[in-house]
């Protein structure tokens, strides 16, 4: 009696191995993770389809191992690609997320025993990968909500109240006293305030009245006032 109940649950395992190594299976498991994997990239929380992306790949995996086509070297590579890949997140660049990906895919390949059939099945998940990539960038406008919130996308310019430099731009019209003498470059005084300022031409001596005729990022340029008269 125990025999058969040894046998029956050994052919259970076998058929269940058999089952997950098939090509096929193989390959709807392998494009249930890529292709779920960019779906869960572009989502707001974690979903039904990350899990089974999640899923997927451990019955991948595990089948193979369990049929000995595995070994020590396929559990490395898929443990330093994953490394790789979540250290993709927090460093500027690509190239840890790219070696992290071909450790991946060489794992892959190695575990399936068969590198020309699931070279094959690996680029046609590739194919459809863009095309899903695509999709959601381009058509649905989406980004990646994780790295949203690791990379500042407040804007910055003049439009939202950021500038690189105090803005001058309200002094143009301004009347002024050259507190320095200006060859060309000098300091004027306005009101309380006294600013770095240049001469239109080349030189203005000390306690002229100047007006502000210019303003570019913090280079003022003044003009004396008889000039004008």
């Amino acid at each position: 009696m125990d025999f058969v109940y040894l046998f029956t649950i050994n052919e259970l395992f076998n058929n269940f191995v058999n089952m997950i190594t098939s090509p096929i299976m193989a390959f709807l498991l392998l494009a249930m993770f890529f292709l779920g994997t960019i779906y869960q990239l572009f989502s707001n929380r974690i979903n039904i389809v990350g899990v089974l992306a999640f899923l997927s790949i451990i019955l991948f995996f595990l089948g193979h191992l369990l049929s000995g086509n595995g070994s020590l070297t396929t559990l490395v590579l898929i443990l330093i690609s994953g490394l790789l890949i979540l250290l993709e997140f927090f460093v500027i660049g690509m190239i840890l997320g790219v070696i992290g990906l071909g450790l991946f895919v060489l794992s892959i390949l190695i575990v399936s025993g068969n590198i020309g059939l699931y070279s094959i099945f690996l680029a046609v998940i590739f194919i459809l990968a863009i095309v899903e990539w695509v999709i959601f960038v381009k058509h649905k406008k989406r980004k990646i909500p994780f790295l949203s919130r690791l990379i500042l996308n407040d804007a910055t310019d003049k439009e939202s109240g950021y500038t690189s430099f105090d803005d001058r731009s309200h002094l143009v019209g301004q009347e002024a006293v050259t507190h320095t003498v200006l060859r060309p470059s000098g300091t004027i005084r306005l009101g309380d305030e006294r600013y770095d300022a240049v001469a239109e031409g080349s030189y203005i001596s000390s306690d002229v009245k100047v007006k502000i005729i210019y303003v570019e990022g913090t280079r003022i340029v003044v003009r004396p006032i008889e000039e004008n008269e």
